[in-house]
């Protein structure tokens, strides 16, 4: 497992010994860089701390009060704010204007462990998670917190509610060497000294950090995570035997299974987390669709992939994966795709509704490009997006070395027996890498699902793709995918369909919205193009789409269906039930099976209204045109509002008028009817047949 990101430092590697030293001077040099791993600052009452954050701001923030306001995206754009440039980047401002935080959403990620402890997390439902390996039993392994065993048949288990521990026993047995080399570590002989992997808290404050008046937020602050730890701590017992004979006792876990992938999962379910980060990935990737697909076929891999699969096709869940990082390229389109994980559907086609490959852009003569630290969407091209992903600020543990009293028992038991008395520094530090685009693209996609709660997992990531701003060369590319997340446009409804669309709306949209009551109502305003859409509401929705569309058609099922712009779809028009409501153009032939056709707008093609359907010209008294043939069987029925003395809605016909039967239900509006007035509510320049 390999964390696809690059941390302003990495941790030293304390694992190797002296013991092929040849000479003394390299023995010599060899144990002072074993030294040279432990640096400790002046503790507190728990214990030696760590150094301070890479960034020196506030932890806490009492009483904060918002001042931003709704409608206003500028006035969301604080300090606070500020300091992911990645919030800006992706119009998240936009989305808060309108009410939207992410709140009653539930995100996961899959990563090194979260500090939950950290001031960004506080005050939230978040959880982490313990998943383990499934035994022969059929129990599950449990870890006993800060108990480590150097047996090389140790089972997977972690909590995914702290971060990876990196931990270092300094025995009593090389006390000399420590007199000799470092004198400054003598406090620490006895003592574990460790430090905690960051990667996790970083991306779970890119996620979903506290929006409170201090240090930075995160995209969906107003959400909630549950996290999953893939990677569990390593220790090394550092005394003679280690040092100079290559006899170590050190922690042998081996890397989760299959179950473990599947507890973790069902776990993530149970929870109601509805899309996981994964900013992790393979160490070494295959570079061609051939080696992907022998990857993919490897026996070894199968447990994993079978689990991985059954979560998206079990419930619906979201998976985003970072597409991974490589050496710097001079040219994006010279970069390598996407990684294993990240381009899983090119196997497994089931998948591509549920997955997301990130790639990370950074800044570039005021736009954006691809990093020359990022692979490109490369297979994985059709479901991958751009986001923010270099020098992202975010949540961590403070820096350096931590140390607690511990003892090692007969059996070679580390115990860290002053870990009940241990709290952690935290802080925020900068880091580069997909793995910080991924969480970025994870927080839009809370947002949005908070914006439609009416759409699947599914179709709320086709909102995502289809409303991002277009990178490289134009539409879906190896590089960019479909371009860098816009929230501002993926507020108001899709851009495509991408497959053929079918809504059926149960509730009202998320966030503020113009209209104050209950009604369940929503607004789409981009032009939509793509494949064809269904719409359906039994509990009596409204949606409006007020863009100018070009999509390949249009099914009505029940609720109501507005149309306000100009709309020229790829084939006919069909209304079963419910209300297609036209207040703007359609460049269609309409046929209605059932449900009411109503509205003031134009209608440019030919109009079938067959039993079971209706029909209801203007809104109020006004009128319908219609620019073609109009058809209207037995068994339908013709609402006209009328008031005196001779006001009537009209429906006015370009081409030929066919009545082969139905009713005329006139709805009388206030006022005094002269008996024997006469009101004109049809034409037809082409001619009138039937009754």
């Amino acid at each position: 497992m390999a964390l696809a990101a690059q941390p302003v430092a990495d941790t030293a590697n304390t694992s190797a010994s002296c013991a092929n030293a040849t000479t003394a001077a390299q023995r010599e040099a060899c144990q002072a860089r074993q030294m040279a791993h432990f640096h400790f600052t002046s503790g507190s009452e728990h214990g030696l701390a760590g150094t301070a954050s890479a960034v020196d701001k506030p932890l806490v923030s009492a009483n904060y009060t918002e001042a931003a306001k709704l409608g206003d995206a500028e006035s969301w754009k604080s300090d606070e704010f500020m300091q992911d440039w990645g919030l800006e980047a992706m119009n998240a401002h936009h989305a808060y204007a309108r009410g939207l935080t992410g709140s009653g959403i539930r995100i996961g990620l899959l990563d090194s462990g979260v500090g939950l402890g950290h001031s960004e997390f506080a005050g939230k439902a978040h959880q982490g998670l313990k998943i383990g390996d499934l035994l022969a039993d059929g129990s599950r392994c449990v870890s006993n917190p800060y108990q480590y065993s150097s047996a090389e048949n140790a089972c997977f288990a972690t909590d995914g509610g702290r971060g990876t521990m990196d931990i270092v026993y300094l025995d009593e047995s090389i006390r000399e060497l420590v007199e000799i080399d470092a004198p400054e570590l003598i406090p620490v002989i006895g003592k574990a000294s460790f430090s905690f992997e960051s990667h996790g808290t970083h991306v779970a404050g890119t996620m979903a950090a506290n929006r409170d008046g201090s240090g930075m937020h995160g995209v969906a602050f107003g959400a909630n995570f549950s996290s999953a730890r893939l990677s569990a701590d390593e220790f090394l017992v550092l005394e003679w035997d280690c040092v100079y004979n290559d006899i170590c006792r050190k922690s042998h876990t081996p890397e989760a299974s299959g179950s473990a992938f599947a507890d973790m999962y069902q776990q993530m379910s149970a929870a109601g987390v509805r899309a996981i980060n994964h900013s992790w990935g393979f160490p070494r990737d295959p570079g061609t669709q051939a080696a992907h697909d022998a990857f993919y076929a490897a026996p070894s891999l199968a447990e994993r992939w079978s689990a991985i699969r059954q979560a998206s096709l079990d419930s619906g869940l979201i998976q985003v994966w970072a597409a991974g990082n490589t050496n710097a390229r001079p040219r994006p389109e010279d970069a390598p795709g996407a990684g294993a994980y990240a381009s899983l559907p090119r196997h497994y086609a089931e998948l591509e509704p549920y997955w997301l490959s990130v790639v990370n852009l950074t800044p570039a003569k005021g736009s954006y490009v691809l990093s020359r630290s990022s692979m490109k969407c490369g297979l994985s091209m059709q479901w991958c997006i751009a986001a923010p992903g270099t020098a992202i600020n975010s949540s961590v543990y403070a820096e350096g070395q931590f140390a607690v009293d511990a003892e090692v028992d007969a059996n070679g038991q580390l115990n860290l027996t002053g870990m009940a008395q241990f709290s952690p520094s935290f802080g925020y530090a900068d880091y580069t890498g997909t793995s910080m685009a991924a969480p970025h693209v994870t927080g839009a996609l809370a947002l949005l699902f908070e914006r439609y709660p009416y759409l699947t997992n599914a179709q709320v990531r086709d909102v995502l793709l289809t409303t991002a701003t277009d990178l490289g060369a134009p539409g879906v590319d190896d590089v960019y995918g479909w371009g860098m997340v816009n929230l501002k446009k993926a507020i108001e409804g899709y851009g495509q369909f991408r497959v053929d669309t079918d809504v059926n709306m149960v509730a009202k949209a998320g966030g503020t919205h113009w209209w104050n009551d209950a009604r369940v109502w929503d607004v789409w305003t981009n032009d939509i193009s793509g494949a064809a859409f269904s719409f359906n509401s039994d509990a009596g929705g409204w949606l409006r789409l007020a863009g100018n569309n070009s999509f390949a058609g249009l099914t009505v099922n029940s609720g109501t269906l507005e149309l306000t712009g100009d709309n020229t779809l790829g084939s006919d028009v069909v209304v079963n039930g419910g209300v297609l409501r036209n207040n703007g153009t359609l460049r269609n032939k309409v046929t209605l099976n059932g449900g009411l056709y109503a509205g003031a707008g134009a209608l440019h093609g030919d109009f079938h209204l067959a039993q079971g359907g209706s029909i209801a010209p203007g809104n109020s008294i006004g009128t319908l045109t219609i620019n073609g043939n109009y058809v209207q069987q037995a068994g339908t029925r013709f609402f006209v509002d009328m008031a005196p003395p001779d006001s009537t809605d009209k429906l006015e016909v370009t081409g030929t008028a066919t009545l082969n039967g139905g009713t005329v239900v006139a709805v009388r509006m206030p006022g005094v009817y002269g008996l024997g007035q006469r009101y004109n509510f049809l034409t037809a320049q082409g001619g009138l047949s039937g009754q």
